[in-house]
């Protein structure tokens, strides 16, 4: 019931379209019973006996296009001045119509009844959820470059950002019950995190794109980020939380030469990452770990007094989307643009630059290990003396680290500040005015690292 064209190769590309920008002129024929959508905008539209013909132009240069077709139910929404269109089909593909032929009337069935499992059943529901996802990310990220955000349903578990244009996954039109039906457990990853992923594509590859292989995970990491991101916001803390770890658990997962996936090579190898022997490397380093260093970036950023406590990462991610509007950034354009938001923390060089961060998660392996110690004493009357260390088990030569340091007090929790930490024991000691019945460094997964306490 729909057609959609494959991620590359169905029109003639550089090698590297995403480094490139281009003016699109598209004409299509088309099934006159089905709806065509594509790129760019539609400039007209005509018919030739069983065939519609339409037109497209993209409206800015773009790094791709791409197009879909289908017996399409159209619903739209607004996110602020932008249209947001869901072209969903009126029947379920065929994995899908398998599964509803289960459940035929006086036919036994081994599932419980499902409903209609045809994507135009949740059309204003995800028109809602979208418009939600570019209203998050235009906050945080800047305008959205396009006038309109088309979205269409494709089978399989995959999706793809085109500019303007979105594939979702079918299994992400299902409602929540469908989902349990079918067994599916991964319901944020299949929806809100999944909507947002690719909704993010439209900063991330298409406004902001990257220079060569080495800077895709400005990309894959950033959307991977936005989607965690989108989750914290629509969900809670403890469901971001939960995909940090997920994350980070496949990032220290072995591959079938029982080789640490995290261990294979840089953020920055890029695709050279993906081997034979571990074909899985590439998605899991680039994505995971990527959106991990923005990740980090933020939280070195993070004020909680501040309004919004997230201001200096926000105007660090609209400085770089100003300036690389519609053209291609690399990893040391990145860093040169969040560098010049550093907070005097961040600086653990002394030399106003983030050398050292940059070196260790996006130039190096390696997820550092350390150890918490610390012992309370009463330092006179309402004082009390906090000393200890941070002491590495297992940190790359030349490592350095910000742990977020957390006080526990009568059953409240609280950011306390931050504790350095580095390939040699890196002691402390400060004063409360008040006993704490404990604190821990890296509750909140703020930084890549495993810490035993």
């Amino acid at each position: 019931g729909y057609y959609f064209c494959q991620s590359y190769g169905w029109y003639p590309t550089r090698p590297s379209s995403f480094a490139t920008r281009a003016d699109f002129a598209l004409e299509f024929r088309s099934p006159k019973s089905y709806t065509l959508v594509a790129t760019g905008s539609k400039k007209s539209e005509t018919t030739d006996g069983n065939i519609t013909i339409t037109s497209w132009q993209s409206d800015i240069p773009l790094a791709v296009a791409g197009f879909a077709f289908g017996d399409y139910k159209l619903y739209s929404e607004k996110a602020g001045a932008v249209e947001v269109e869901i072209y969903a089909n009126r029947n379920p593909d065929d994995s899908l119509a398998s599964l509803d032929a289960q459940h035929l009337p006086g036919e036994p069935t081994a599932l419980p009844a499902l409903g209609s499992l045809a994507p135009a059943a949740l059309t204003k529901t995800m028109a809602i959820e979208v418009a939600n996802t570019l209203r998050l990310f235009e906050r945080y990220f800047g305008p959205y470059p396009y006038p309109r955000l088309a979205v269409t349903n494709i089978p399989y578990s995959y999706g793809q950002g085109w500019p303007g244009l979105l594939y979702l996954s079918t299994l992400s039109f299902l409602d929540s019950t469908q989902r349990q039906g079918l067994g599916i457990r991964a319901h944020v990853e299949l929806t809100d995190f999944f909507r947002a992923h690719e909704s993010s594509h439209q900063w991330w590859g298409h406004r902001v794109g990257w220079k060569s292989y080495h800077d895709q995970w400005l990309s894959e990491g950033f959307a991977q980020f936005s989607g965690n991101l989108y989750v914290l916001f629509r969900q809670n803390e403890k469901e971001y939380d939960a995909r940090l770890r997920q994350d980070k658990q496949e990032l220290l997962a072995r591959d079938q030469r029982n080789r640490v996936y995290e261990s294979l090579g840089p953020v920055w190898m890029g695709r050279r990452l993906a081997s034979s022997d571990s074909p899985d490397a590439y998605s899991i380093i680039v994505y995971n770990k990527g959106g991990w260093v923005l990740h980090m970036l933020r939280n070195m950023l993070y004020e909680p007094r501040s309004q919004p406590p997230d201001a200096r990462f926000i105007a660090l991610m609209q400085e770089f989307c100003r300036t690389f509007h519609n053209q291609p950034a690399s990893t040391e354009d990145f860093q040169a643009v969040a560098q010049k938001h550093l907070l005097p923390v961040m600086d653990l060089d002394n030399n106003g630059r983030l050398d050292w961060f940059f070196r260790q998660y996006v130039y190096g392996t390696g997820v550092p290990h350390y150890e918490f110690r610390y012992k309370i004493q009463e330092a006179g009357p309402g004082q009390w003396k906090v000393s200890g260390a941070v002491v590495p088990r297992a940190v790359p030569p030349g490592g350095k680290d910000l742990l977020r340091l957390y006080i526990h007090t009568s059953g409240k929790t609280a950011r306390l500040g931050w504790l350095r930490a580095s390939d040699q024991e890196m002691p402390f000691d400060f004063t409360l005015p008040l006993k704490p019945d404990k604190l821990s460094l890296n509750l909140h997964e703020d930084t890549l690292a495993e810490i035993r306490q």
